[in-house]
């Protein structure tokens, strides 16, 4: 009989790393459960447009409000979440029928979809760190417990987890891994973190992340000549960069970040008669989550050189993008996800990293020496590192791509490991 999966933690389609995550996730639960029904619990309902059924996410419901373009909490929906949800819940598991009568109609088919669900699976991601009191981790946490209070299976695809900051945190995490069916990690640092929290090495699943296993798709050379940008002799490097100080108010060398990247940028062309093309690989939702507007403050840097640089400013679909980047001959990325989508390729990559997770993804493939972090990211030092990464970029190639064919492959086990859990778990 087929089964309802839902799909919970899902975050934006104006993301491609996240949308990534999100079709690479239902194209292995597809493979493993065919002819399933899968319901997305999705943040960014404005911005999708894929054929499953989605519903409002409990996140969105308590963070949905803007200001000034960035999402700020709704506390009339964080004091009503509980009675809203842990009703239906605790009169669904007494007498399998749900009440609602505290729940908001636009909450309703979200609970509903809980109700429905033979399993409920985690999308891979890193949403599992600390962030101010930790309204964040616990809302996250939150709406996976919800699966568990059901008494329904529930998986967690590949994370991120950490750092964390609270006492609480820690219990919370370690709870969490001892509800859930099974638990996914995508770096040992994650699994080091969860170590702190009291959890065993054997109860978690340490493997690579699901993006490896993202297929890209489109003829690149032919979409850059339809943009007049031919791809010729000249070598190719691939930018992505972020707003990072509109998403940490910490974080005060944005301007600094985004000069250093602009002089790599001529220095590769001026030095190796290469051509530069300056990827978005999100627009949103939020404002301070889009990288047109850091793509194009790079660009008008380089105007003297418009020949030689390429500002792709528009949404491409995530399949799309990973086939372009396939075609760079180096890449110097911020955006995590597009490091994986050129990586995967065996492209050498030098990694910018504003997470612990980028510094955990690169050295799971051996490459740790070949990311820099953002916050200490200068002019001078980056194009000498960026020097020894062209220098050193045909013996990275190789490394490359000998490392990452069979982490691709163990990309690809997690929808085996769940279908044969529930399997399991259903004919014990």
């Amino acid at each position: 009989m087929p089964e309802n999966i839902y799909l919970i933690n899902v975050h934006s389609f104006a993301n491609a790393g996240d949308a990534a995550l999100t079709l690479a996730t239902i194209q292995q639960l597809e493979k493993h459960f065919p002819a399933s029904q899968i319901t997305l619990q999705l943040d960014d309902l404005e911005t999708y447009a894929e054929p499953y059924p989605p519903v409002i996410s409990l996140y969105r419901w308590v963070r949905g409000a803007k200001v000034g373009g960035a999402p700020q909490w709704n506390l009339g929906h964080l004091l009503g979440l509980l009675p809203a949800t842990l009703l239906p819940v605790l009169t669904y598991r007494v007498f399998r029928r749900p009440w609602m009568g505290l729940t908001p109609k636009a909450l309703r088919a979200t609970l509903h979809a809980y109700f429905d669900a033979d399993l409920v699976v985690s999308k891979p991601g890193g949403f599992l760190y600390s962030s101010g009191l930790g309204l964040t981790l616990w809302v996250a946490v939150y709406v996976m417990a919800l699966a568990i209070w059901a008494g329904k299976p529930l998986y967690l695809y590949p994370q991120s987890v950490g750092p964390l900051k609270y006492r609480w945190e820690y219990a919370l995490m370690r709870w969490l891994v001892a509800h859930a069916r099974i638990f996914m990690v995508r770096e040992a640092i994650s699994l080091t973190e969860l170590e702190k929290c009291g959890v065993t090495p054997a109860q978690v699943r340490l493997t690579m992340d699901t993006a490896f296993d993202f297929q890209g798709a489109g003829d690149a050379a032919a979409w850059f000549a339809a943009r007049g940008f031919p791809l010729g002799p000249s070598p190719l490097m691939g930018i992505t960069a972020i707003q990072w100080g509109a998403q940490q108010k910490g974080f005060q060398t944005q301007t600094q970040y985004e000069t250093a990247l602009a002089a790599v940028a001529r220095h590769f062309i001026h030095t190796h008669g290469g051509k530069v093309i300056l990827f978005t690989q999100a627009w949103g939702p939020s404002e301070s989550q889009d990288d047109r507007p850091v793509a194009r403050r790079i660009a008008e840097r380089l105007t003297d050189l418009a020949g030689h640089v390429l500002l792709l400013d528009e949404p491409l679909p995530p399949a799309l993008l990973k086939a372009l980047y396939g075609r760079m001959d180096v890449f110097l990325g911020t955006r995590m996800h597009s490091n994986i989508f050129a990586l995967s390729q065996g492209v050498p990559v030098l990694a910018i990293g504003y997470y612990p997770k980028t510094l955990g993804i690169m050295k799971m493939l051996t490459l740790q020496d070949w990311v820099v972090d953002i916050g200490q990211i200068e002019e001078a030092p980056l194009l000498a590192r960026f020097d020894q990464l062209w220098s050193h970029r045909a013996p990275l190639k190789e490394l490359i791509v000998h490392k990452v064919r069979p982490l691709i492959q163990e990309a690809a086990q997690a929808g085996k490991w769940v279908a044969e859990d529930y399997r399991g778990e259903k004919h014990a």
